[in-house]
This record gives C-alpha cells, structure tokens and sequence, in this order.
C-alpha cells in the first residue's frame, strides 16, 4: 500500500490511483461467478449493520414526511448489491428508485426487483434527473471524485440533492502513525480495501465540494462500522490478545470517542456563485 498527506486530499491510501478500469471486474463468466461469491460472504457478514446504516442514511437526507407522499426519484450510485434501494422502497413503495454501479453483476438478484438498474456503460449518457442521489460508503472509492461530482450534479432536478457518507480522518491515525508504524499499517490494512483511494478529512471534504460548485446543507460527523470488531481485527492480522480486547473496548466506546464517518446532503450553488 503506498500512502501519502495531501492538505487537498486527507490521506491518500493508493498512488498513484488505479485507473477506473483496474476496478473492473473481468466481463467472463468465471470472474463474475467470483465477484458474486465474494459480495454475498461480504453481505452476510455486513447486511445487520448496513441495514441500520443505511435507514440512518435515508432518515438523514429525507428528513420531512411530507416528501414521502410525492412519488420522487432517488438514484443509488455505486449500488453493489441493491440493499440500500429495498431500504429506500420499504419507505416510499410508489416511488422510483434507480441504481447504478461500476459492476453492472454486483445487484443481488434477491434485491433487484426494488429497483430499476442503469448500466454502467450507459450512465454518463442517460438524460434521467434525480430527486436524491445518494452515495453510501462510494466516495472513498472513486477514481476522479470532481468529476462524478460534477456529473451527478447535472443529474439533479432543481431542488435535487447529493448524500455521501464517507470515511473520516479522526485521532486515531495520527496516534498510532506516531506511536506504531506497523500498526498503523495494520489499522489501514484492515479498514480498507484496494478499492478504497482516500480517507477525507473535513478540510478536503469541504475544498473539494466547493471545487464541484456544491454547497453543504447538513453536515455531520457520526461514529459508524459496517462489520463487527472481529472482522475488522480479523483483516487487520492482529493476534496480541491485548490488542484484541483494547480493539473492541475502542469499537465498543467508539460511539463516544471517535467520529470515523462523515455524512453530507449537498445542493447545487447555481452557475454563477463563488462562495
């Protein structure tokens, strides 16, 4: 893993970045049959937590009942396997839900009627316009975050909005660089993947919302896992047996001691501001 500290950028995990394609997975049947078996071993152990997440996800950016009656639009952009559309249905039954993903193979056919699926190939192209987008634990993984940005926000009715929930910066990075390099390693080994590309910090967050002319109506930091301790520690190779209870007191207290996520409804500033 190469990393690197950007004032612009939080941590970068991988650079240079992978390019969009390297992401990909083979279009053959033998690495799609894979990339399915790997996405439901992810699903089982993460479906419980992501269900919570993603309600929270919704309940964040959709927040007036009122809205629930119109019959809206809501793309889910980098959809994996569709959980968080049959959230979005289970809340609004009568109205579209989209989504959309780098691999079109990943929607788990369990899910796939709660949703209408775009291809991938024909996305940028697709003239549709959104209610919500939401990108949920997407944004870490994209390639060129300006220009999705960019690209979604001319996605957007006129009062459309952007969800993204991200992972954050926050003090543990920084004390454990300082205190063990190696375990600092092990701590971005086990959180991440290789398709993760950066850690956000608040600066970064916000330079590169106003670089995509978009402005935050609701920002927050929450504490928020996917999986539970053991897998994260499991990921991590961490065998000291201290180190395994101190990791699951921090994940235990981590609702009290640590702001890992970042959640964010964007709205478009207009061609002609420059705040």
């Amino acid at each position: 893993m190469h990393t690197a500290k950007c004032r612009k950028c939080g941590v970068l995990l991988y650079y240079p970045y992978p390019q969009p394609a390297t992401l990909e997975t083979k279009n053959d049947e033998r690495s799609i049959a894979t990339y399915k078996d790997f996405y439901r071993e992810y699903h089982t152990l993460s479906s419980r937590l992501n269900h919570e997440n993603f309600t929270a996800m919704y309940l964040f950016t959709i927040e007036h009942p009122e809205r629930i009656l119109d019959r809206i639009r809501i793309l889910d952009y980098g959809a994996g396997t569709g959980q968080f559309t049959l959230i979005c249905k289970s809340f609004i039954p009568w109205s579209d839900i989209y989504s959309v993903d780098i691999n079109d193979f990943a929607l788990l056919q369990e899910y796939d009627t709660s949703t209408k699926q775009i291809k991938w190939k024909d996305f940028e192209n697709d003239t549709m316009k959104f209610d919500f987008i939401f990108l949920n634990d997407v944004f870490e993984h994209l390639h060129d975050c300006e220009k999705v940005l960019k690209t979604l926000k001319d996605k957007l009715d006129p009062n459309g909005k952007i969800f993204i929930a991200t992972p954050k910066q926050f003090w543990i990075h920084p004390v454990l660089k300082f205190l063990s390099k190696n375990l600092y390693g092990k701590l971005l080994t086990g959180t991440v993947s290789i398709s993760h590309l950066q850690i956000w910090s608040r600066k970064s967050f916000f330079y590169l919302i106003n670089q995509s002319n978009l402005a935050a109506e609701k920002y927050s930091e929450i504490s928020q896992f996917t999986m539970e301790p053991d897998e994260y520690l499991k990921n991590m190779g961490i065998k000291n047996r201290i180190i395994i209870i101190l990791g699951k007191l921090f994940y235990r207290l981590a609702g009290s001691i640590a702001r890992n996520k970042i959640m964010c409804v964007l709205v478009n500033k207009g061609p002609n501001s420059n705040d």
